[in-house]
């Protein structure tokens, strides 16, 4: 009797191990390609345009690092909560514990630093002078969404090429503002933008290392913004889970106390 009791439990742990591992067939890495020949770049606008999401809200986990050229490696958790084209906030966490809270809205920026006991209200000057390129509510949206910063982009003004195995696209005159994007084949998915303001002497180069598919949803794994102004500062952010049309909480107020800042 006791022999049969410890096969029964063995086969139950060992259910449970095949269904506790098994993975979700509905979330996978999307394979990529090699552009060998050009496209034009309304063709390859179009193609990534189908990549872009349809839904309601979406919650990101992440783990992130941050440096400034010459400082210190900072780590920290990054949480970011999308209602869309309504409300973005962020949840900074060290250790653990929560460090900074950001609300941003189509127009304004709101944030405050536990560390210091300070907090800003105001517009998007401050992200743009963080980042070292013009930002708005919808580029902001769409670096978290792997599209390209500006929804939409006159094809007329870009010129198209193959350029590594990736199409290249990009201004046709050189302006105050020259882009460039780079796109893999097989979908279109976006792998690098770079923007450039040459009379400001700044520009920011974000990356897509890899993408994926949950359910009908397709992300980054991975985003990496390189901003280059006055100092040269990296962000990394790594996606640990991705969830679409949850119910979220957007609850933002500055504790007591804080001290307001401004942008110099």
């Amino acid at each position: 009797m006791e022999v049969i009791k410890n096969k029964i439990f063995f086969l139950i742990l060992c259910l449970a191990l095949v269904v506790g591992c098994k993975k979700d067939a509905s979330i996978y890495d999307i394979s990529e390609k090699n552009a060998t020949h050009n496209k034009t770049a309304l063709k390859v606008l179009n193609e990534h345009s189908k990549n872009a999401q349809s839904f309601e809200t979406c919650i990101i986990r992440s783990s992130s690092t941050y440096q400034q050229v010459g400082g210190k490696t900072q780590r920290f958790a990054l949480d970011i909560t999308i209602q869309k084209d309504q409300s973005i906030l962020l949840d900074i966490r060290f250790l653990g514990f929560p460090v900074a809270k950001a609300l941003i809205n189509p127009d304004k920026v709101q944030y405050y630093d536990k560390i210091n006991k300070v907090y800003f209200d105001g517009d998007f000057s401050i992200l743009s002078q963080w980042l070292g390129a013009e930002v708005n509510f919808n580029r902001l949206q769409n670096i978290f969404l792997g599209q390209v910063l500006d929804s939409y982009i006159q094809t007329k003004d870009l010129k198209s090429s193959v350029d590594q195995g990736l199409h290249k696209l990009s201004s046709l005159e050189q302006s105050s503002i020259s882009s460039t994007y780079y796109f893999e084949d097989k979908n279109s998915l976006l792998k690098k933008e770079e923007i450039v303001e040459h009379e400001n002497d700044r520009n920011i180069v974000i990356s897509y290392d890899s993408y994926k598919k949950i359910g009908k949803y397709t992300t980054p794994n991975q985003i990496n913004i390189l901003a280059q102004q006055e100092k040269v500062i990296n962000l990394d952010i790594r996606y640990d889970k991705v969830s679409f049309n949850e119910q979220i909480n957007l609850h933002y107020k500055v504790p007591k106390g804080y001290t307001r800042i401004t942008l110099n």
